[in-house]
């Protein structure tokens, strides 16, 4: 298996250290304008924001051998399902229709799936390496989709027939932690992003729209996991997504982590 590029992975690892010193740093992203009035059913209106905020539910099933943890022969996979709650830029909300917030109402999800390589983390807890992964991200205009589990795949049922997808993601680069108590954690991604016709009419400035998407924010709950033994967990948290036109340096991913765990931990209150 291929693990994260050495420099990278310390960066990752740097944003955990220096969230553990602050609080919510501010963070500047790029502007992306949505326009509104290409949802079905939706008012006209646009709107400029520099995140959105999301909250995520998955199922992960991990193969421990030789009764623990250890290099590269733990193999693990997620699937699951993340909802949009709200645009923002810095930490001020930006009013929209999104969730039915300023009237009429649509909401914006996304069913992914992630595989990788488990190792111990210092501290009693786990370091997930993610090797490859997918994001389908749909629009739902009438809000009438609903959120499970088939076995351990993340489905969407309801009513999905007027569901329209917006973009795929595949993922670039990405880590995500099990803190000692395997109770909670954080994740830090970056997915290479491309649009749909559907997306190109919703997220409608920069034109070209940008290629790579960070995915960051907290594991609130851990239920199942284990140091020692193989095991299906389910997870739960949230956290906030940028949009990115290159992948950043070390440095500077570092810092986008910091500030993305801190907004998670926000979002974790507010919800």
């Amino acid at each position: 298996m291929t693990l994260l590029p050495k420099t990278i992975r310390k960066a990752l690892m740097a944003s955990v250290a220096v969230l553990a010193t602050t609080g919510a740093p501010a963070l500047s992203a790029p502007l992306f304008t949505v326009n509104e009035g290409s949802v079905p059913g939706s008012a006209q209106n646009t709107l400029q924001a520099d995140r959105i905020s999301f909250n995520y539910a998955g199922r992960i099933v991990q193969t421990i051998n030789g009764g623990s943890l250890a290099g590269n022969d733990d193999p693990f996979t997620e699937s699951g399902f993340l909802t949009k709650a709200s645009y923002a830029i810095g930490g001020s909300a930006v009013p929209s229709q999104l969730n039915g917030f300023g009237g009429g109402g649509y909401g914006i999800y996304g069913i992914f799936n992630l595989a990788g390589e488990a190792d111990p983390l210092a501290g009693g807890g786990i370091q997930a390496n993610f090797a490859s992964g997918s994001v389908n991200l749909y629009l739902d205009p009438n809000q009438n989709t609903t959120f499970g589990f088939v076995g351990n795949t993340a489905t969407a049922g309801g009513t999905t027939g007027d569901d329209i997808l917006l973009a795929t993601m595949t993922l670039r680069v990405g880590e995500a932690h099990i803190f000692g108590g395997l109770a909670n954690g954080d994740f830090d991604t970056i997915f290479n992003l491309s649009l749909t016709a559907a997306g190109q009419a919703f997220f409608v400035s920069p034109n070209p729209f940008f290629p790579l998407e960070n995915f960051g924010g907290n594991t609130q709950t851990i239920t199942g996991g284990s140091l020692t033994q193989s095991f299906v967990a389910t997870a739960t948290g949230a956290g906030t997504e940028l949009f990115l036109t290159a992948v950043p340096e070390p440095a500077t991913l570092a810092l986008f982590g910091a500030g993305l765990l801190g907004l998670g931990f926000v979002q974790r209150r507010r919800t």
